[in-house]
């Protein structure tokens, strides 16, 4: 496996210590399935190649299977295609041979069939293999499924170096089972079981081999259990149901546009399938495989998107997020009362504090997310027993806005790291790059975001309206005026005359960061923005350095960090887009919105089942091709 490193940033720059760094010269194509808390990653034929880094079996943030691969005569096989279920939480894959040569006789390729279906359920795994052949006569041939257990926290293979892992115990062989067994550094113990139905005819440390008769016209079966088990004192999120309990029933759209309807199809399913099951009810985790946990900003976005189909998701995200809301100050984890969880872990380096995410606080955004969520799930549902059991936390959270969140008293949300191993940047954009000055020098923090002060704004609004459904006309008064100033303030200070749109941030010395960016799309939509200026915003943003003809580009192509190939310096994300789409329309833009969703639904055609992906390269769309 070759690998490469990246040169490191000069001096003057922070480093990322979280950037995924690639080991890959080459990229398979790739299924991935989840199911609660358990997911995989394999290629198309179900196999886990070790040459491709995300591949493997993973629970609670650990890879509990590293290669789990099946041969024929110690040939890998030759995969014909593969369907995944419309829960993302099954597969059915169709293998047959390669050309063989087997006991003296030349085996044509196509000659034997099987039928590989993959399931997860709870910390489980079952393989289902079915073995036909069309040869004229018996065959006896060996089938091998080689395994390999790693148990490696998902940061090491994300990339990050640490010091001594624990002890990998001797494993636990006979005909019928494998069981392979981790004692982290955490003093947890991790556990693989890999049983069978059949017992194998020969048992190894990496393979166990059956010697197969396979007569025409007869099926062999053949089952694989896997079962992932860590001794844990207590639970992280402790879990009463499964996600067989949550409730699916949930609004759907026709349109009279085919592609459209599978577009919203796709995501629905795949929504589905990122919950989990915890106390609070469901929970959409982030995407897999590298943020596969609770995140405070993405969870809220999805849940605010998804609203008006799913209320019972944003249910469970307000109730779990409230739960975890910070009461105390801890610099390591930059907890402080009020705020909102960022990124919740539970693998060994979070447990033996390698890591900061136990949770980590460190976000400017989540906590007025928080408030505007509660006041949208209120506005859809009117479930005023919510309102009284989650007013308190929304209080605690606007008070961190106030206090903790404007650390120099200006009316402005800033953010400035209180450990190093936290977020350098903690907006949505949050690579170490991402926030700079129009000469392409990083802006210093603390730093005062465009689009977070939209949500500041959001959030004093929506505990006015949340104060008045309580009956507390003066306290709900005092946050609509406080969103006032705070809007005025922000045209004064944030508004690009020269650009027609608002400057990206403000650094520590209050210095504009002048580049145009869609961080300024995303103020139409919390509606920060005064009327008269929507108009002139809505038209910089669809200019051709913003718009990719995908969607929108989240820096200008004229801008000194321009990278379209970049995570956040001129990609296009599709919810990024979205968002300042229903910015759009919030103003009344409605065709120029229709652009930015044509783009998008035209983006899902050249992606398996319409999956949008997380983003795509900013290159300009050209007639005819990809992205």
């Amino acid at each position: 496996m070759s690998e490469w490193t990246a040169s490191p940033p000069p001096a003057d720059e922070p480093v990322d210590r979280y950037a995924l760094h690639s080991a890959n010269r080459t990229t398979l194509r790739l299924i991935t399935l989840k199911r609660d808390s358990t997911f995989l990653i394999s290629d198309v034929g179900g196999d886990m190649p070790v040459s491709q880094q995300e591949t493997g079996l993973f629970w609670h943030d650990t890879r509990f299977i590293r290669q789990l691969d099946l041969l024929l005569a110690d040939a890998p096989l030759m995969a014909l295609s593969h369907s995944v279920a419309d829960e993302g939480d099954a597969c059915q894959i169709d293998l047959c041979n390669p050309f063989l040569h087997l006991a003296g006789e030349d085996l044509p390729q196509g000659t034997i069939y099987i039928q590989r279906w993959i399931g997860l359920h709870d910390q489980h795994m079952t393989q289902h293999l079915t073995i036909s052949s069309y040869h004229h006569q018996m065959l006896r041939v060996p089938l091998g499924l080689t395994f390999y257990a790693d148990f490696k926290d998902m940061f090491t293979i994300r990339g990050m170096v640490r010091g001594t892992a624990g002890t990998y115990q001797p494993p636990e062989l006979d005909r019928s089972a494998v069981v392979m067994t981790y004692l982290g550094r955490d003093a947890v113990l991790r556990t693989t079981r890999i049983g069978f139905s059949q017992p194998a005819d020969v048992v190894t440390h990496q393979q166990a081999t059956w010697n197969l008769e396979i007569h025409p016209n007869e099926l062999v079966h053949l089952r694989i259990e896997v079962e992932l088990r860590d001794a844990e004192p207590a639970a992280v999120f402790p879990v009463v149901k499964t996600v067989d309990d949550i409730p699916r029933t949930m609004a759907t759209v026709q349109t009279d546009h085919v592609l459209f309807n599978r577009l919203l199809g796709r995501g629905a399913n795949d929504l589905m399938m990122l919950c989990a099951a915890t106390t609070d009810g469901a929970f959409p985790y982030a995407g897999v495989p590298w943020y596969s946990c609770p995140f405070g900003r993405d969870s809220l976005i999805t849940s605010l998107e998804f609203l008006p189909w799913y209320p019972e998701l944003t249910r469970g995200t307000l109730r779990f997020l409230a739960r975890h809301q910070g009461t105390a100050i801890d610099e390591f984890t930059e907890e402080q009362p009020g705020r909102i969880l960022h990124e919740y872990r539970q693998g060994e380096m979070a447990n033996c504090r390698e890591i900061p995410f136990i949770p980590y606080y460190g976000t400017i955004d989540a906590t007025p997310l928080f408030i505007m969520t509660l006041d949208a799930y209120l506005c859809w549902t009117n479930d005023r027993t919510m309102l009284e059991d989650l007013w308190p936390h929304a209080e605690a959270a606007a008070q961190w806005m106030i206090t903790y969140g404007d650390m120099d008293g200006d009316g402005f949300l800033e953010y400035s790291r209180k450990t190093e191993k936290g977020l350098f940047n903690q907006g949505w954009k949050d690579s170490f790059d991402c926030v700079m000055l129009e000469s392409g020098e990083l802006a210093e923090a603390p730093i005062a975001l465009c689009e977070v002060q939209g949500y500041a704004y959001a959030a004093y609004r929506a505990m006015a309206h949340m104060a008045t459904l309580r009956g507390a006309a003066e306290v709900a008064a005092a946050w609509e005026e406080r969103a006032k100033t705070l809007q005025r303030r922000f045209v004064e200070q944030f508004w690009w005359e020269a650009e027609q749109c608002f400057v990206l941030a403000l650094d520590g010395q209050k210095r504009p960061c002048r580049v145009v960016t869609s961080n300024a799309g995303q103020c139409l939509w919390s509606g920060i923005v005064p009327e008269s200026l929507a108009p002139a915003l809505v038209a910089r943003l669809l200019r051709e350095d913003m718009d990719a003809g995908w969607g929108l580009r989240t820096l200008s192509a004229r801008a000194a960090r321009y990278n379209p190939m970049s995570y956040h310096n001129g990609s296009v994300w599709p919810h990024d887009t979205a968002m300042v789409g229903a910015g759009f329309a919030r103003y009344g833009f409605h065709r120029e919105a229709a652009q930015l969703l044509e783009g998008l639904l035209s983006l899902s055609l050249h992606y398996e089942r319409a999956r949008l992906p997380e983003l795509c390269c900013g290159f300009a769309r050209r007639q005819g091709f990809g992205p």
